[in-house]
């Protein structure tokens, strides 16, 4: 018979786990036209960049927002 044996195929990167905030007045790095992606839980919203969530070393942020634990990925 066929036997479950799953591989990995491919090294998962941590995640980041301590997201450094920036108030949007003060994210100057980031262009008008930049794509982010958004969260809002009640009163409190965030905006992750999609490049910073891109690369050979990123996949995801864990953080919280409006009290609960979320998990961002592009």
């Amino acid at each position: 018979g066929l036997e479950f044996a799953p591989k990995r195929v491919v090294k998962a990167f941590p995640p980041i786990k301590d997201p450094k905030l920036v108030p949007a007045g003060e994210a100057s790095f980031m262009r008008d036209d930049e794509l982010v992606l958004g969260v809002r839980i009640g009163d409190e919203a965030r905006a992750y960049p999609i490049n910073m969530l891109t690369g050979p070393t990123r996949e995801i942020v864990n953080d919280m927002l409006g009290g609960r634990p979320i998990a961002a990925t592009w």
